[in-house]
């Protein structure tokens, strides 16, 4: 009896779990075809406020000098 209960809760599991990605899988095609109507063409001059979506950046090198006061070392 433990074994059919256990079956049927991971069945279900499965099931729940199968359904929500389905639905999100719709979902999401829906919005990527909703942005793509509304997605303007890329402007010749940069603009400030555009959103970064990835590539690489070049490595950024912050320097700060040490308060002498406060440094133990050395």
């Amino acid at each position: 009896m433990r074994g059919l209960i256990l079956l049927t809760a991971t069945i279900l599991t499965f099931g729940y779990g199968f359904a929500a990605q389905a639905a999100m899988t719709v979902e999401r095609a829906q919005t990527y075809a909703r942005v793509a109507r509304t997605a303007e063409t890329a402007s010749p001059v940069p603009d400030a406020n555009r959103v970064w979506y990835g590539g690489t950046l070049d490595p950024i090198t912050v320097e700060a000098p040490a308060d002498p006061a406060k440094c133990t070392i050395g």
